[in-house]
């Protein structure tokens, strides 16, 4: 299981999108700041032929304001196998 405490993990935000006047437009906004190693990472993760695929987790937060929003993490995707282990093998640092 991920571990969501983790301050240096890549963070963002979604909003409301208050400036929505058609159907066709999205119904929250934000933005995702990645991390200089999440990107490394990624960046090797193509090299190597394999995808750049994240994994993401949502939380429903309100701001100081009393502003509804979405608070998002996330971090390099792992395939879990069924019986509960990785098929990835974790770097130490």
């Amino acid at each position: 299981m991920a571990d969501y405490s983790n301050r240096d993990m890549t963070q963002g935000a979604l909003f409301i999108n208050n400036r929505k006047k058609q159907t066709n437009h999205p119904d929250f906004r934000g933005e995702l700041t990645l991390s200089k190693a999440l990107l490394k990472e990624l960046v090797e993760r193509v090299k190597e032929g394999k995808e750049a695929k994240l994994s993401l987790a949502v939380w429903k937060k309100k701001s100081k304001a009393g502003n509804e929003y979405q608070s998002i993490a996330a971090q390099i995707h792992t395939e879990y196998k069924k019986d509960g282990g990785s098929d990835e093998v974790e770097v130490p640092f």
